[in-house]
């Protein structure tokens, strides 16, 4: 996994619980010192240890807290040095998700020993979007659907998020109920 992913995690671990709460994660995940670098690929045993880690100096269940470091993760990397890609990704929701996979693939020319997980639209109708999540990893189900949560949060867009398993991989399915500000007008 790159090591923005783990960048985010202290910054998130820090915020929420505070640098010793951090240098406790890292002490349980057997990783005490380390500092991780945006730019570089890190074993996924690394990235689980973390989660792991994570989940028992936090107290939160393990779903919860991937569901939650994937909503921050959403606005840590807008504002981070990805900001720019991530806001050339599109404007609106529906354009961003179309072109998450372009993104990815920018990432991947950048860091070609990086595994990306692929994002594939499936349909847009009625106030409902269905992307078909899919990747080599497991056990990331819960960061995605925090991921797509932040992005509807990022986006103005209010709803809720239900998931089917299928042969193929994951169907997240975004009932967007309509722009926050839209609905604050028709109140």
């Amino acid at each position: 996994m790159y090591g923005m992913v783990h960048t985010a995690a202290r910054s998130m671990v820090v915020e929420t619980m505070g640098e010793a709460a951090w240098q406790d994660v890292l002490s349980q995940a057997d990783l005490q010192g380390e500092h991780f670098i945006s730019g570089q690929c890190y074993s996924d045993d690394v990235t689980f240890a973390l989660i792991d880690a994570a989940t028992k100096v936090s107290g939160m269940a393990q779903d919860d807290l991937l569901k939650s470091f994937g909503k921050y993760w959403i606005g840590y990397t807008a504002n981070s040095s990805y900001g720019t890609m991530f806001r050339v990704g599109g404007d609106q929701l529906v354009t961003f998700l179309t072109n998450l996979n372009r993104m990815h693939a920018s990432v991947h020319a950048t860091m070609p020993e990086s595994r990306m997980p692929s994002f594939e639209m499936l349909r847009n109708e009625h106030g409902r979007i269905d992307v078909l999540y899919t990747s080599d990893r497991t056990g990331l189900t819960a960061f995605v659907e925090g991921l797509l949560k932040g992005l509807m949060e990022y986006f103005g867009e209010t709803g809720y998020i239900t998931l089917e398993e299928t042969p193929e991989g994951e169907v997240f399915s975004l009932h967007c109920a309509g722009k926050k500000s839209e609905l604050k007008g028709a109140a």
